[in-house]
């Protein structure tokens, strides 16, 4: 006679581990609940059992796939690896999982994952791009029930929704500070497209502190597409052949800061002899470099967790306000500034 085994069921797992069936669900939903001496015991138990959830009939009683997406401009930036490592690390915590996307601005791609989230593929989004995707109806914009919740990581004008951004304006007017500190006043921005908010609003507040100081506007090196290494090396070349170069040059990212360094270096321009060079985001190369790169840093795992906990919020219900969440970036100042060199 075969011997059938019965699959152990969530009060089979709440018996052996001496808890109630509603703590196994929370250790095992949203784990953030409960107290990590009984998680890690309900986990245990888990595992001795052999219990599995059945995710389809959770689906099926609450509508919702615990499922987020996040949806950047450029994957491949290296700046967003910490940003997604903030977002994991706290849905894994709260019971969701991500889904994430590349838009490349196409207006086809995004008209894909916004199809993507209209069928429950997504509880909702979280968009770190500079506008609303084509074809997405966020849950603030429409009263009807028909649209998702979302969560902007930089102001999107067009759409009202919450957001948590850095507080770019006040990183620019960081790096103008430090350059005006050292003695600069011969100063230049590179800087990406303007109609991207943070682009914007570095390049901003970078101005009115000059403008506080009786000074006139840096002049400006602007790309209309994304700030690379590659585009830091034209912009070092644009820089070289000047007549009257900047001895200040802030520039609104490190990957394009590290190229522009490079090409200084081959180019024979001392930095920070002859030009200083502050960067923006402090990425994880950024003091590996020669010289190392002063910038301006803001927590991009920080980041991540806030607006994560933010859209989570927004799903569960427990905070439908329209709202912002403004964190403040800080300098961190390596070799890459000095007071300008004494003129011969």
């Amino acid at each position: 006679m075969t011997e059938t085994h019965k699959r152990p069921t969530v009060r089979d797992v709440a018996r052996a581990a001496g808890v109630s069936v509603a703590t196994v669900s929370r250790a095992l939903s949203r784990p953030d609940e409960v107290k990590k001496s009984t998680r890690d015991h309900i986990l245990a138990v888990v595992r001795e059992t052999g219990y599995t959830t059945n995710q389809m009939a959770v689906d099926f009683r609450t509508g919702r796939s615990r499922t987020l997406m996040v949806l950047v401009s450029d994957i491949s930036n290296p700046f967003y690896a910490e940003f997604f490592k903030g977002i994991e690390v706290h849905a894994r915590g709260r019971g969701y999982t991500l889904l994430i996307g590349d838009t490349s601005e196409n207006a086809d791609t995004e008209l894909v994952y916004s199809g993507m989230l209209g069928s429950n593929k997504a509880d909702g989004v979280l968009l770190n791009t500079s506008e609303m995707p084509q074809g997405m109806i966020a849950q603030t914009q429409e009263q009807d029930g028909t649209g998702k919740p979302v969560v902007a990581c930089t102001t999107i004008r067009e759409a009202r929704v919450p957001t948590v951004r850095i507080d770019n304006d006040l990183g620019g007017a960081i790096a103008a500070t430090h350059l005006l500190e050292q003695g600069h006043r011969n100063l230049l921005q590179v800087c990406g497209p303007l109609q991207h908010d943070a682009i914007h609003r570095r390049f901003r507040g970078f101005d009115q502190v000059l403008e506080t100081a009786g000074l006139g506007r840096a002049r400006t090196i602007r790309s209309d597409g994304n700030l690379s290494i590659d585009y830091g090396r034209r912009a070092a070349n644009e820089i070289a052949q000047m007549p009257d170069r900047p001895t200040g040059v802030f520039v609104h990212n490190d990957e394009a800061a590290i190229g522009l360094l490079h090409e200084f270096s081959r180019l024979g321009i001392s930095v920070p002899g002859e030009i200083s060079v502050v960067g923006y985001d402090d990425l994880s190369f950024a003091s590996t470099t020669t010289p190392g790169l002063t910038t301006v840093r803001h927590s991009r795992r920080k980041w991540g967790s806030m607006a994560c906990d933010r859209l989570i919020d927004l799903i569960e219900g427990t905070n439908t306000a329209v709202d912002e969440q403004v964190i403040q970036p800080v300098l961190i100042t390596r070799e890459s500034t000095a007071r300008p060199r004494s003129p011969d």
